[in-house]
């Protein structure tokens, strides 16, 4: 999209919200500061890109037509999250703000339990919390002040990059999915079980492919499974297993408080690990901004439980 195209779409979405809202073309063009032709043209010539009657023309002001009203319900909800999304960046830009990058499941299974505790030693600092795909890889980004992502140790690009956890995955499900499976003593025993999966395209995150090749065997069984699942992110992957939905991979420290509770199990008692973790990434310019979250970070991290077998 062009600039002027960009310009002319986000035009015509608040017209088309504030005409829906008020109900008439002269109130919408007071709101707008607009003259009524003005608006009137603007709605016939997006009417006439469309090929659509978006309102009908009403003795006092007008009506959405059955298009109109999903065109306005539409525009109000881009508009919506366009007002939220602006809030977002303002207070992340705030001079107290500490803005933390990391991926969904780190965020919901990890940091998230814990980020009372930093709110409470640090009243002072306000925390921005943003997340992105998974399978991005780690290191330091642009948006944010700190940066805990996923992947190969990164490019500290004259700041700095701490590996916080060492990739270790273990196969995992609820305590009533292994009851019902029995003793899972060889990986043929395992192959029997749902298979759930996590979309790894790059292989950013270990598969079952990969588990059944490191485990000894030359590739995953084949036949042997029922239907598997295929889960776009970890957390909708972990809520199947805690669901008791079939078998998958457990990355640590994303299962440990999970394993403590007794919500899940080992499936299988060895891990499979990688050079890949969760890296601590600092933007450089903001060293001293970020000091008091990288400290209560490690701190963290060192009283993390680790879960072995």
């Amino acid at each position: 999209m062009t600039p002027n195209q960009i310009e002319y779409l986000l035009r015509s979405l608040r017209i088309l919200e504030t005409i829906g809202r008020c109900g008439s073309f002269s109130a919408a063009a007071a709101e707008l500061g607009m003259s009524q032709p003005a608006i009137s043209q603007q709605v016939a010539q997006l009417e006439g890109v469309l090929g659509l009657t978006l309102f009908r023309r009403l003795h006092r002001g007008v009506a959405p037509s059955d298009a109109g009203q999903i065109l306005h319900t539409a525009a109000a909800d881009v508009l919506a999250r366009l007002h939220a999304a602006m809030q977002t960046i303002d207070s992340c830009n705030a001079p107290k703000s500490l803005t933390v990058l990391t991926d969904y499941g780190f965020a919901a299974n990890w940091l998230l339990p814990r980020l009372s505790d930093f709110e409470g030693r640090y009243p002072e600092l306000d925390l921005c919390l943003l997340t992105t795909q998974a399978r991005q890889m780690g290191g330091v980004s642009d948006q944010a002040d700190i940066s805990i992502l996923f992947g190969k140790k990164p490019d500290a690009a004259g700041g700095e990059s701490l590996r916080l956890f060492a990739e270790e995955a273990y196969p995992i499900c609820s305590p009533r999915y292994l009851e019902q499976m029995g003793v899972l003593a060889t990986t043929a025993d395992l192959a029997r079980g749902r298979l759930l999966d996590l979309d790894s395209p790059a292989q950013h995150w270990f598969t079952w492919q990969d588990w059944f090749l490191l485990a000894g065997q030359s590739a995953r069984p084949a036949g042997k499974t029922k239907n598997s699942l295929l889960f776009g992110n970890y957390p909708l992957l972990l809520q199947a297993i805690l669901q008791g939905q079939g078998i998958g991979l457990g990355w640590r420290p994303l299962i440990d408080d999970y394993l403590q509770s007794g919500q899940i199990v080992l499936a299988w008692p060895e891990p499979i690990r990688s050079e890949r973790g969760y890296f601590l990434s600092i933007n450089p310019d903001k060293k001293n901004r970020a000091a008091a979250f990288r400290h209560w970070l490690l701190e963290q991290v060192q009283t993390s439980p680790f879960v072995r077998a």
